[in-house]
């Protein structure tokens, strides 16, 4: 299913499974892979995503290459250590102060293995992103994103990639349910309400993928209020 027919799919249906639904602290805890799952077309409200089991398979090898629980794991640890980057910090700065940008990159980071180049790549991408987001009403200013950071991009794709490796036998139930009330706890270092975590997503994807912002918006408001979605009325993390 491509990028596009699953951002329509998701307009048509918020997926919930009847049968095996998490309720209180374990379905806030899935809730932090929403938005992922939603772009999936997958169940919200579930460890079971719903989807083709060859989909999951290629989905986890494909685009995060894991093909065991060793790799799995690595990954899933990988994308929680991402939200303490301390040369974010460096490049938040640097995107604040723009006349003096090349002295505080160049006097906060090193060059090692290509370092400064990929945080002045991550500069450049900030000026674009941060506009776009502001003009699309998505935020109104960057002092929004400032402590956010794009921590509900990393959380979110950690918790639903889990779910898939829970689903592929990576992970035991015991081992997902751990995984997911980190990624929570962590999520509430930075976001505190469901609106700012659905921001900070899409403030994240736009860093990477730099396009499909509107889709992106479209499943935050779906998720948000639409009455069917267990995101629906709630306010805070």
């Amino acid at each position: 299913m491509g990028f596009l027919s699953k951002i329509l799919n998701s307009f048509k249906n918020i997926r919930l499974n009847k049968t095996n639904a998490l309720k209180g602290d374990l379905l806030d805890h899935l809730l932090v892979g929403s938005m992922y799952a939603e772009q999936q077309s997958a169940y919200l409200n579930s460890y079971e995503t719903g989807l083709n089991k060859q989909d999951v398979r290629h989905l986890v090898e494909n685009y995060w290459e894991i093909y065991n629980q060793t790799e799995a794991i690595e990954i899933l640890q990988s994308l929680h250590i991402r939200n303490q980057d301390e040369n974010i910090d460096v490049v938040f700065r640097a995107f604040e102060d723009r006349e003096n940008y090349v002295d505080i990159l160049k006097s906060n980071l090193s060059n090692k293995e290509g370092e400064f180049d990929y945080y002045l790549d991550l500069f450049r991408k900030l000026n674009t992103v941060v506009p776009d987001l502001i003009e699309q009403n998505s935020i109104t200013n960057f002092a929004q994103l400032r402590s956010t950071k794009d921590s509900g991009w990393n959380y979110g794709r950690s918790v639903f990639l889990a779910r898939c490796c829970y689903e592929l036998g990576y992970l035991s139930e015991s081992q997902l349910q751990e995984y997911l009330a980190r990624s929570y706890a962590g999520l509430k270092k930075y976001c505190n309400t469901w609106q700012e975590y659905t921001t900070s997503y899409i403030f994240g994807r736009a860093l990477w993928g730099g396009a499909h912002n509107g889709g992106m918006m479209q499943i935050a408001n779906d998720l948000l209020k639409n009455v069917k979605s267990p995101l629906h009325n709630k306010l805070n993390i």
